[in-house]
């Protein structure tokens, strides 16, 4: 196996190893994407199910943080909404379906705003406005809602009637929840009328571990290539047809190959036959043009060489 220390064969076997290496890095981004998801799917169907608990328990104060384990907690707070404040959430799609959300602020007795999207209306939401939706009820209102995580919003990109990001306190002033906004389940007394419910949670695992997997697969389909290969290799050089093997790469159409007997030729004497097809030869005629001019003063050399031995084996047979 020495021909593995080869120069071509370091860079065959490189190669290899930082493409499988590069599968495998895929393939632990994959995993950890799936972990991640997995963990996304548990928190909503521990979640989204249970018993409502007070809004106080989660987010005690304006300004708490909310955490990623929090998310879709199903709390309860009563209070009053600002409808002359409601705004419009742009491109929030729904079953393939382009629409918005209708974000109201809640004042929750005790102090503090929820910002709550009670429901999604079909439509781009460009020119939409809180206003054509349906109006949430009147005085005191005791809703249930899943908390989400507040987005980052920047002002430029909000209009006078609607928003782009959920960012609470852009919406609803200094006094909202900041970390958090409500996604509405149910209020009581029921509005007189209803918005359109809002798209439940995605919990559609996702392909990560089947490209997991792939990657994984790509990894030892190049390193089994690689081993393939190096024992074909073997195989040609035990066999002792590696270098018949490399002289028909070599082969040029159109060429008019000469058998070269080596031994014979040290000894002082020619022994030539016909080509029978591509071998490892010594030398070869071929169109000049075809030829580089190093390769042609090789084999002029060469040609000089063999007319010499040539000649003093004719002479010795004279004498």
């Amino acid at each position: 196996m020495s021909f593995l220390w080869s120069r071509r064969w370091i860079q065959y076997i490189a190669f290899a190893l930082v493409a499988a290496i590069v599968c495998l890095l895929l393939a632990n981004w994959q995993d950890h994407r799936r972990a991640s998801r997995d963990a996304e799917i548990d928190r909503i169907e521990a979640h989204y199910s249970a018993a409502p608990v007070p809004l106080e328990t989660v987010l005690p104060a304006t300004d708490a943080t909310f955490s990623d384990v929090d998310e879709w907690t199903r709390v309860e707070a009563t209070g009053t909404y600002r409808p002359e404040d409601a705004t419009v959430a742009r491109n929030r799609p729904k079953a393939g379906s382009a629409g918005y959300w209708i974000l109201v602020p809640f004042d929750v007795d005790g102090g503090g705003t929820l910002v709550v999207a009670r429901g999604w209306a079909p439509g781009s939401g460009a020119d939409a406005t809180a206003a054509e939706a349906p109006s949430p009820p009147a005085g005191s209102v005791t809703l249930t809602a899943w908390l989400r995580p507040a987005q980052d919003g920047d002002a430029s990109e909000n209009t006078g009637t609607s928003v782009l990001a959920i960012d609470p306190p852009l919406i609803a002033g200094d006094g909202a929840y900041a970390q958090s906004y409500g996604y509405l389940d149910s209020e009581d007394p029921a509005p007189a009328q209803s918005l359109e419910a809002l798209p439940e949670p995605n919990t559609d695992p996702g392909s990560h571990l089947s490209y997991t997997f792939q990657w994984i697969a790509f990894s030892i389909m190049i390193l089994a290539g690689l081993v393939y290969a190096a024992k074909r290799e073997r195989d040609a050089v035990r066999r002792g047809d590696r270098d018949d093997a490399i002289a028909r790469d070599k082969v040029v159409a159109g060429v008019e190959y000469e058998i070269v007997d080596k031994e014979a030729l040290r000894h002082g004497a020619m022994r030539r036959s016909p080509a029978a097809g591509p071998r490892p030869v010594l030398g070869m005629r071929q169109d000049a043009r075809a030829l580089t001019r190093s390769q042609r003063r090789a084999d002029a050399d060469e040609d000089a060489a063999l007319d010499a031995q040539l000649g003093r084996a004719a002479d010795a047979g004279r004498r």
